[in-house]
């Protein structure tokens, strides 16, 4: 196990949480470790889904008058 060394400030904040979840310290920190790695892995698969609909329009100019007389 490693240890985690914090600030007071941080250490009163996280205390207060798991009272208030009934926890220990050691349990939310578990479960909010576990919370980001599900959040990113989510982040990971949108991201990959929306690769393909990605597309370079760096020289795109839009027309207002053209995509009105359509």
């Amino acid at each position: 196990m490693q240890t985690l060394q914090i600030s007071d400030q941080a250490a009163n904040h996280l205390n207060d949480l798991a009272q208030q979840e009934h926890i220990s310290s050691v349990e939310l920190i578990e479960r909010l470790i576990e919370k980001h790695r599900k959040d990113q892995a989510k982040l990971r698969e949108l991201r990959e889904f929306f690769a393909t609909y990605q597309k370079d329009i760096t020289g795109f100019k839009f027309d207002r008058e053209d995509a009105n007389a359509r």
